[in-house]
């Protein structure tokens, strides 16, 4: 992998943490986004930042996983790139079994299941598929969704 593939991945990883475990919950502590069936400040800290911290070690673990896989593949054709395809999306579906697992184990308000969904897809979305598009090495670097796109903007 090249360093700024690296530094890439470094940059979303702290965008992800200051997000998910800060950004996030100060909008349920500031009341902006309203919880009422549940104390807010017991509830983020039982139930959100145990089932955060879930999703975000399995968005970390794939997304290392994948940047590993690829770089040492060995890609002798465009026979060669196909079956990654798959194997992008397959990794990408331990996330959002970890946001089931989150929600169903981790959330006694009712009312922030729909906005807890939205949050962790949006964490999903910058820790896995944004990370992979954007600093997937070589000759697979067009593989994850959009990246042909979103290297055009991240040279």
């Amino acid at each position: 992998m090249k360093l700024s593939e690296v530094i890439r991945i470094i940059v979303l990883v702290v965008a992800g943490i200051a997000l998910m475990f800060f950004g996030q919950p100060a909008l349920f502590k500031s009341g902006i986004i309203p919880i009422t069936d549940v104390p807010v400040d017991a509830w983020i800290q039982n139930d959100y930042m145990t089932a955060a911290r879930i999703i975000f070690a399995v968005c970390l673990v794939c997304t290392i996983l994948w940047c590993v896989l690829t770089a040492r593949a060995r890609i002798e054709g465009a026979r060669h790139v196909n079956p990654w395809f798959l194997a992008w999306w397959v990794i990408g579906f331990f996330p959002i079994v970890a946001i089931g697992i989150a929600l169903y184990f981790f959330n006694r308000s009712e009312q922030a299941l729909l906005v807890l969904t939205a949050f962790w897809i949006i964490d999903v979305l910058l820790l896995y598929w944004l990370a992979t598009a954007i600093a997937t090495p070589r000759q697979l670097k067009y593989v994850p969704p959009g990246a042909p796109f979103l290297r055009s903007i991240f040279k």
